[in-house]
């Protein structure tokens, strides 16, 4: 954000991921960390949502920054609500599915900055593959990559377990930049790709939903679905899902691989 010439200090803390959306996954239980290079493999951590914070962003830009936070928590306490209550009627919420890639991003960059994100024993130097371009991407959705952005990696009628954790695991490519997040939250398995969208690199996205116009949860008594709105001029499909059952609470950071 410095090449933007428009900080105003001081350097703020800020929380690596958004305050609200740690409430929302912690619910009534504690929220809990693992796969970061400051533990051992394996070793997992009870933290408060106040330690998740660095200083990474001046005053101005954590400000301005906040309303990406508002619309990841109504995103996901959407989603969280329709798994865990079957209401007996329909219920919809809608969200901009760009505010959501922005979040995922802004959360990734974060994280990587402040040296937590690693694969095996090792800390990530952070360098994303589109570092050059991030605050364009990050202000313009016009400005991502030809099928750069989310892709949702379930399958239609995939049954859900709900998770309450975050995960999060980056790709690297051979310079060892980062060029995609697979992301896990409540049960679902998203991918957030940062360069133009190339199958025969990443055959799995071939199959995989690209920016889902809505996600559909499925009750016994009742459907809800979570709708997404894109800018791109494309033709967005559907995500069906079935709920199965509440998981144990528990939120993981970056898993290492």
């Amino acid at each position: 954000m410095k090449e933007l010439g428009s900080c105003i200090g001081p350097i703020s803390g800020e929380h690596l991921i958004s305050e609200s959306v740690i409430e929302v996954l912690q619910g009534d239980g504690g929220f809990s960390i693992s796969g970061v290079p400051w533990l051992d493999k394996g070793e997992e951590k009870i933290l408060g949502a106040q330690s998740l914070r660095a200083n990474c962003l001046c005053t101005k830009h954590n400000s301005a920054l906040s309303p990406i936070d508002s619309a990841a928590r109504h995103f996901f306490a959407s989603l969280k609500n329709y798994l865990e209550v079957d209401a007996g009627e329909p219920r919809m919420a809608l969200v901009s599915g760009h505010d959501i890639e922005v979040w995922l991003l802004k959360t990734a960059k974060a994280l990587a900055v402040s040296g937590n994100l690693a694969r095996g024993n090792e800390k990530l130097s952070g360098v994303f593959t589109q570092d050059r371009m991030l605050v364009t991407m990050l202000d313009d959705p016009a400005a991502w990559p030809d099928g750069a952005g989310l892709y949702c990696l379930m399958s239609e009628g995939d049954m859900i377990v709900n998770h309450s954790r975050f995960q999060l695991v980056p790709w690297l490519n051979e310079a060892e930049e980062i060029v995609a997040l697979q992301v896990g939250i409540l049960g679902f398995m998203f991918l957030l790709l940062l360069e133009k969208l190339d199958t025969e690199k990443y055959p799995l996205l071939a199959t995989a939903k690209y920016r889902p116009s809505r996600i559909e949860i499925r009750h016994p008594a009742s459907e809800s679905w979570v709708s997404m709105s894109w800018q791109d001029k494309r033709n967005h499909d559907d995500l069906k899902v079935e709920f199965v059952q509440n998981a144990p609470r528990h939120q993981v950071l970056p898993e290492r691989k």
